[in-house]
């Protein structure tokens, strides 16, 4: 097993028994990712995730998030958290086969060299419920959309549509309520103005 001091970037992770050494090779390797703009989804980010995957099952109930001492601990504190986040999905999800893809498995896919970034590659993987979810929501807005504009046109055809004479006095009789005027009254007052319009007529 190689010492502390002889670790580097190309040591392979399988010669090391440390989860703290697997880490410090990371963050060497993280560090010529981040130099050279390289992308090394089999053997940076799958160890990576392997590597996380470990602390998380190790965390106490009620821990939702590994503490940052651990990963400190463990060399992979400076990797930022999208690459450490995609890295643990990528391990979590390597033998899982994603059918529109030929039915290749995550890991299969990772590995063609195809997708130079593990973004790019579920982006590639979630593309079909991504756009599910996009239908769903324009149909959705499009059935609102055509609800309302029913509304509105129930609404105008109610508003243009002449009231019947039966429509008339119950609008009348209720605000003979509300003003508490007396049915005797209302039909006295109704007489009086009928007679008025007759004989202007």
């Amino acid at each position: 097993m190689p010492n502390q001091s002889n670790l580097s970037a190309s040591t392979d992770l399988s010669t090391l028994s440390s989860d703290s050494d697997i880490g410090t090779v990371l963050q060497l390797r993280w560090k010529r990712i981040e130099d050279r703009g390289a992308k090394a989804l089999v053997e940076f980010d799958k160890p990576l995730g392997d590597l996380l995957g470990k602390l998380r099952a190790a965390l106490e109930e009620g821990q939702k998030q590994i503490p940052s001492k651990t990963l400190n601990h463990y060399n992979v504190g400076d990797i930022c958290r999208r690459r450490r986040s995609e890295a643990e999905r990528l391990s979590r999800d390597w033998d899982i086969e994603v059918s529109h893809l030929d039915g290749k498995t995550v890991g299969e896919l990772a590995a063609s060299g195809k997708w130079s970034s593990s973004t790019a590659l579920f982006a590639a993987v979630d593309k079909p419920e991504r756009e599910a979810k996009a239908s769903e929501k324009k149909a959705a807005k499009e059935a609102a959309k055509a609800e309302a504009e029913a509304e509105e046109a129930a609404e105008a055809e109610a508003a243009a549509k002449p009231m019947t004479a039966d429509e008339i006095a119950f609008e009348a009789m209720v605000l003979c309520s509300v003003n508490r005027i007396s049915d005797a009254d209302f039909i006295a007052a109704l007489k009086k103005q009928i007679t008025f319009i007759s004989e202007a007529a």
